[in-house]
């Protein structure tokens, strides 16, 4: 769970202070010269690194009195901001340290300073993300990236795919956080690798969730040496304390101990509350499962302490929870009840603030998207019966230009002209083909809200919430694209399975495998191209009352990619005569392959679209594989190929 797993290291973008400084002085306004200045911004920065954020203080604020509306001192006024919005940071105070990045920001943007817009655009992101507030992050980050690559500033770009990263994996794409913090890491080992070692450390956390704990290991490893050998191990609490959870998720308590209780005491030694209180319940539930229940106890306890003096809801719930099964574990049925009881309300608080803004949205996309979808097929309908009326014209006159001996040119004219309505013809058609996500599974899936909700699983309903509310945003982005990223694809269709399978509770079952060698956020596909099989498994081949199963199966085959999709569903015959909403196997089998054919037009494989029917020992059908076979188009090629998308 995200909520168990230790933050990154905060990426904020500092820069060493100093730089040329005019002449210009007054009495009112400058009383440290530069070199001063430069000395006392360092000296506020290593007090910072070292946990004494009070001293750092104390040192900071003559600077900023100093430098207050001194055009001249400006970069060192900027400096001595960010280093207190650090300050703050470090001291649980997000909303003062955002108004402390906002300022920067206002003054670099007064001073057209690129560097400092940048900058303080990647705080803000931090300080964002740390309130909750995901998409104003997002935004933050998006920013600051846009104007380190109009600098050319490599670090800084790697700073803030590093941000960016931690954000993907918020909002639960894993695979594109690992992608962008590999980024990260390439760039700052060719360009600062003095500064990896944060880096790695995010890629430790990463491979924790993706649940490669012995990988997980050896990257924290790494990232330690690094923080002590390069900065005295001024933040090594947070390696530390990453370690300690990737040996508890390995089971090996004894080590996780060892590292929970080093991260402890760097924590407390450096005032950060954050780690403290992380450490606690970690080293509390690690007690607790080596039977040490005596010690578990006041472990516990201190770390909802903490966490209520910070205000962390999300530390608060989980000490309850570690609390709640402590009792549990000494038969103290009560106080456990007690703590379940907390526990359930603080999830609640948490899960539900944005549910009903939530529903309320996804209805308004849904009447939105259904009138634009009918405008659009109504419209894709009118310019089909004018293409192909002007195809035909096309053919007419080229008959007749034949006709008149003109032959060679009037033929090229006509096949040219024939080829581009087909193409659009083609092109038309695949845009229906997306226009029509079934009203049926949108309305079906909004209204399974209310009643998981009153079936008394409001876990489960906002998970529903989740993945429908992702679904919808991914169709949206893409829905204008000729091209996407298989990763997309992917991330599309399990959000869509698992949407099937909210509605469906205990009808299937699914998985979705990813054979380590490709990858998916390299290769460029047709958005929308494997979910008509999936949506045809899941129509046709599980009859009301009969249990399945369907495998979502990415493979690839020298320059070939194979999407599998096979079920063990009641087979194609049995299938063909029950009725169906969205027409028969054949013709959604026949527009996917059309689409295929009209991506990669270059390609030579036959049969792009294969069947095949699975039977048992007894010849009995026992299910469907479908295979789409096309060839591997990266996403640089396909672009440079006409992808506008």
């Amino acid at each position: 769970m995200i909520n168990r797993l230790f933050l990154f290291a905060v990426m904020l973008q500092l820069v060493a202070c100093g730089g040329p400084v005019t002449s210009r002085r007054t009495a009112e306004h400058v009383q440290l010269d530069t070199l001063t200045f430069r000395t006392e911004l360092d000296s506020a920065l290593t007090f910072f690194r070292t946990g004494r954020t009070e001293e750092a203080d104390s040192v900071l604020r003559p600077i900023l009195r100093a430098t207050d509306g001194v055009p001249e001192l400006r970069k060192q006024q900027l400096n001595a901001l960010s280093i207190r919005g650090l300050i703050l940071q470090r001291n649980s105070r997000p909303d003062s340290a955002l108004r402390c990045y906002q300022r920067v920001l206002a003054i670099a943007v007064a001073a057209g300073d690129t560097f400092w817009m940048g900058s303080a655009h990647t705080n803000l992101g931090v300080v964002r993300e740390i309130q909750g507030d995901y998409t104003g992050a997002l935004a933050e980050g998006l920013a600051a990236l846009r104007l380190k690559e109009l600098r050319g500033d490599s670090i800084g770009m790697a700073r803030t795919l590093h941000n960016l990263s931690l954000l993907q994996w918020r909002r639960d794409s894993l695979t594109q956080a690992i992608d962008l913090l590999q980024r990260s890491i390439a760039i700052k080992r060719r360009k600062d690798p003095d500064a990896v070692h944060n880096s790695l450390n995010g890629m430790g956390v990463l491979l924790i969730e993706a649940g490669e704990s012995d990988s997980a290991v050896a990257v924290l490893k790494e990232s330690l040496a690094r923080e002590e050998r390069l900065h005295a191990g001024a933040e090594r609490e947070m390696q530390l304390s990453n370690l300690g959870l990737a040996f508890e998720r390995k089971g090996h308590l004894d080590s996780a101990a060892h590292y929970y209780t080093a991260a402890l005491a760097d924590a407390r030694a450096h005032g950060n509350y954050e780690v403290e209180v992380r450490c606690l319940y970690g080293l509390g539930d690690v007690r607790r499962m080596q039977g040490h229940l005596a010690e578990a106890q006041p472990l516990l306890d201190s770390s909802l302490r903490i966490a209520e003096r910070i205000g962390s809801l999300e530390d608060m719930k989980e000490a309850h929870a570690s609390l709640a099964t402590l009792h549990e574990r000494k038969n103290e049925h009560a106080q456990a009840l007690t703590h379940y009881r907390t526990y359930h309300t603080l999830s609640d608080s948490l899960m539900n603030a944005g549910v009903s803004s939530a529903m309320s949205e996804l209805r308004l996309r849904y009447d939105t998207e259904r009138k634009d979808r009918e405008n659009a097929e109504l419209r894709a309908q009118q310019d089909l019966a004018e293409l192909r009326a002007d195809r035909n014209r096309w053919i007419a006159v080229g008959i007749g230009v034949l006709a008149l001996a003109i032959a060679a040119l009037a033929w090229t004219v006509v096949q040219r002209n024939r080829q581009r309505a087909l193409q659009r013809e083609a092109e038309l058609e695949q845009q229906a083909l997306r226009l029509q996500m079934d009203p049926h599974f949108l309305f079906n899936a909004l209204n399974t809200i209310p009643g998981l909700y009153a079936g008394g699983d409001p876990l489960l309903a906002n998970d529903h919430v989740g993945h429908l509310s992702k679904y919808l945003r991914l169709v949206l982005e893409t829905s204008r694209r000729r091209t996407i990223p298989l990763a997309q694809e992917i991330e599309l269709v399990e959000h869509y399975l698992q949407i099937s399978a909210n509605r469906r509770p205990g009808q299937f079952t699914w998985n979705l495998e990813v054979r380590p060698y490709v990858r998916p956020e390299r290769i460029a596909v047709p958005p929308m191209l494997v979910q008509p099989l999936v949506e045809n498994a899941l129509e046709h081949a599980f009859p009301s009352g009969r249990k399945g199963h369907v495998h979502v199966r990415i493979d690839q085959a020298g320059s070939v990619l194979h999407i599998e999709v096979t079920d063990n569903g009641v087979g194609r015959a049995a299938a063909a005569q029950r009725p169906s909403r969205r027409g028969g196997t054949s013709m959604g089998l026949d527009l996917v392959r059309r689409r295929v054919q009209l991506f990669d037009q270059r390609s030579n494989l036959n049969d792009t679209v294969v069947v095949t029917d699975l039977h048992g020992p007894e010849g009995t059908p026992s299910g469907t594989t479908i295979t789409l076979r096309m060839q591997v188009r990266a996403l640089e090629e396909h672009a440079a190929a006409g992808d506008r998308g």
